[in-house]
C-alpha cells in the first residue's frame, strides 16, 4: 500500500517521466511533464463517445494542484494500449505512470464546472503486488487475494492482484452499512468452486455501489476458476431500491425475495435508484446452483434503478440465463449476451427500462430462448406492469434439438421493441398468454403496451401463437410499420453491404437511445463495437 497524499506530491513535483513509454501500433507514444513550463503532453488520449470515439494529441498544465487542458488536437485512431477519458464519469484513465522508481496507475476526475477543463488525481494504484488490503486474505498463489463475506467499507480491486471469491461475497448490508466497491480496468476477479451455500458470487446490495469502470483496451473480467465450461462459478448481481410487482395490490413498498436466495430482498419506491457503473465489463463462465435446480445467471439485476450506468457489458457461457431482469428501471446499452445455455435475455416482475445495441449470438448445441419477457409469473397483470423500450437488436438464434423462439413474450409482459432482426431459431416471435393478448390490444387498434417496429423476421417459422391468441402473430407484425419477414443479409452477426437494414431503422423519441436510421445492433460490417473489449465468442 501507499501513502496516497505522498504520491500525489511525488507526481506534483517530480521531473521524471509522468507517463511511461507504451507501444502504439508501429510508434512510440509517451507522455511528459515538463516541469520548466508545467506541461504534460500526452501524445494519444482516447475519448469514448456514444458512437465511435476520437483521439486527441493532448496537453495539460499544472496549476495549484489541478491540471489544466491548455490543447487538444484531433489524430487517427490507435489500437493497442493507451491513455482514455471516459464522458460517462468523467475520468481520464492512465494505465502507468512512472514517478521515480515506481509505475502506477492514475485515475484524473473532471473538475465540474472548470474552464479551462481542469483535473484532479482521483486514484494512484501501485501496479507492482505490495500484499494484501485489510478487506482482503492472502490467496494461495502468487498476487492472488482472498474475498468473503460481507464489505461494509469503500474497497478498491486495483489489476496488480488476482481476486479470488470464495462463497458468496456481499458488497453493504441491506440499505444498510453502505459500501462502494471500485474495479479498475483490466482487474481479474475469479469465483472458485463451491455449491450450495459454498458458490461464489457476488452481489451488491441496497444502498451500496459497484464503481466497475474497464476501458476498451483492458476490460474488467469476473470468471471462473478453470475458464473452460458453464456453471464455473456464481455469478454477478446487484440489488436495487426501484419499483417491482409481485406484491399484494395496496403494499405501499413492495420488496420481494430473489427466487434462487430468498435471504436477499429487492425493490423499492426509487425509479432513479444508482447502483454505480458497469462498463467494458466481460462475466464468463457463471451457473452454478446455489440451490438445487437454481442456478445463477451470469448477471442479475434485482430491481436496479436507472441512475445505474450499464454499457459494454459481456456475458459469455452462462450455464442459465445470460442477463435476467427483475423489474427496476435499468437502462443498458451495447450488451454482448453469447452462448447462454437457457435463456439469453429474461425480464419480469414489472421492469420497466431501456437497452439500445443488444447481440445475442446462441451456441448451436445449447441454448433456449433469446428472449423470455414475462411480466409476472404467479399474476400476470400485477402493477406496476412490465413494459420495457429496447431498440437495436439482433438475435442470432439457434435451431435443433431444445431450440425455441427467438422471443417469447407471456404472462402479461408489455415491452416496446424497434429496429430489432431475428434469425436462425424455429421460432422467430412467439405471443402466449391471455394477459399478453389483451394487454396489446388487436391488430389496427393496439394500446401501444406490446409493438413492434422497423424489424426483420426470418426463422424456419417467422410466428406462432400461444394460449389465450385473440389475434396472430403475423397480423401483429405485419401491421405495424417497417416489419418485413424477409432475408436481412447479415453476415455472421453484421450486415453486408447492401443489407436492407443499413437504412431501414428509426429513432426513437426517448434522450436515452442514440438516434439511428438501422435496424440491428450494427450499421454495417465497420461498426463491430464487440472489438477488443469482449472475449472471443465466434
Amino acid at each position: 500500500m501507499f501513502e496516497l497524499k505522498r504520491i500525489k506530491s511525488k507526481v506534483v513535483t517530480s521531473s521524471a517521466v509522468l507517463l511511461s513509454a507504451i507501444a502504439f501500433n508501429t510508434h512510440a507514444a509517451t507522455a511528459t511533464y515538463d516541469p520548466a513550463t508545467g506541461l504534460v503532453d500526452m501524445p494519444v488520449i482516447e475519448v469514448l463517445g456514444d458512437g465511435a470515439s476520437t483521439f486527441y494529441h493532448a496537453q495539460l498544465e499544472l496549476v495549484g494542484g489541478q491540471l489544466q487542458l491548455v490543447s487538444a488536437q484531433p489524430i487517427a485512431a490507435v489500437t493497442g494500449q493507451r491513455n482514455v477519458y471516459d464522458g460517462d464519469t468523467q475520468s481520464v484513465h492512465i494505465q502507468e505512470v512512472e514517478v521515480g522508481a515506481d509505475k502506477f496507475y492514475v485515475k484524473l476526475k473532471y473538475v465540474p464546472g472548470s474552464n479551462p477543463m481542469s483535473f484532479s488525481i482521483d486514484q494512484l494504484a501501485n501496479n507492482a503486488f505490495g500484499g494484501c488490503p485489510t478487506f482482503a486474505q492472502q490467496g494461495p498463489t502468487a498476487n492472488s487475494c482472498i474475498l468473503s463475506g460481507t464489505i461494509t467499507s469503500d474497497a478498491t480491486l486495483t489489476k496488480n492482484i488476482e481476486w479470488l471469491l470464495q462463497g458468496p461475497v456481499f458488497v453493504g448490508g441491506d440499505n444498510a452499512q453502505s459500501a462502494t466497491l471500485t474495479i479498475n480496468p483490466g482487474t481479474k476477479v475469479v469465483g472458485m468452486p463451491g455449491q450450495g451455500d459454498q458458490s461464489s458470487y457476488l452481489w451488491i446490495r441496497r444502498g451500496s455501489k459497484i464503481m466497475a469502470e474497464g476501458t476498451p483496451d483492458n476490460p474488467i473480467v469476473m470468471t471462473g476458476s478453470t475458464e473452460q465450461s458453464a456453471g464455473d462459478w456464481g455469478g454477478f448481481l446487484i440489488s436495487g431500491n426501484a419499483p417491482v410487482n409481485g406484491c399484494n395490490d395496496g403494499v405501499p413498498l413492495c420488496e420481494i425475495p430473489y427466487e434462487a436466495v430468498v435471504s436477499e430482498l429487492f425493490g423499492g419506491n426509487n425509479p432513479a435508484d444508482n447502483s454505480g457503473v458497469m462498463k467494458y465489463v466481460q462475466i464468463r463462465f457463471a451457473g452454478t446452483a446455489v440451490r438445487p435446480d437454481e442456478e445463477l445467471n451470469g448477471f442479475t439485476l434485482n430491481g436496479v434503478g436507472s441512475g445505474t450506468v450499464i454499457n459494454y457489458v459481456q456475458v459469455h457461457e452462462g450455464l442459465d440465463d445470460g442477463i435476467e431482469i427483475f423489474g427496476g428501471t435499468a437502462q443498458m446499452k451495447h450488451l454482448v449476451i453469447t452462448n447462454a445455455q437457457d435463456d439469453s435475455l429474461d425480464w419480469a416482475s414489472g421492469w420497466k427500462g431501456k437497452a439500445q445495441f443488444v447481440l445475442i449470438k446462441q451456441n448451436p448445441n445449447v441454448g433456449d430462448r433469446g428472449i423470455e419477457a414475462d411480466n409476472n409469473e404467479k399474476n400476470h397483470d400485477s402493477l406496476p406492469k412490465t413494459q420495457p423500450i429496447l431498440s437495436n437488436l439482433t438475435i442470432i438464434g439457434r435451431s435443433g434439438e431444445s431450440a425455441t423462439q427467438g422471443i417469447l413474450l407471456r404472462r402479461g409482459t408489455g415491452g416496446n421493441i424497434l429496429n430489432a432482426v431475428i434469425v436462425g431459431s424455429p421460432v422467430c416471435l412467439m405471443i402466449d398468454s391471455p394477459a399478453t393478448f389483451i394487454g396489446a390490444g388487436a391488430p389496427g387498434a393496439l394500446s401501444g403496451t406490446l409493438t413492434m417496429q422497423n424489424s426483420y423476421v426470418n426463422c424456419a417459422v417467422n410466428y406462432q401463437e400461444g394460449e389465450g391468441a385473440t389475434f396472430t402473430v403475423e397480423n401483429w407484425f405485419t401491421s405495424q410499420s417497417g416489419n418485413h419477414a424477409a432475408d436481412p443479409v447479415l453476415s455472421g452477426y453484421l450486415p453486408t453491404a447492401g443489407s436492407p437494414l443499413t437504412l431501414g431503422g428509426i429513432a426513437v423519441n426517448d434522450p436515452f437511445f442514440t438516434l439511428v436510421d438501422y435496424i440491428g445492433a450494427f450499421k454495417d460490417q465497420n461498426d463491430d463495437w464487440t472489438q477488443e473489449w469482449t472475449f472471443p465468442f465466434n
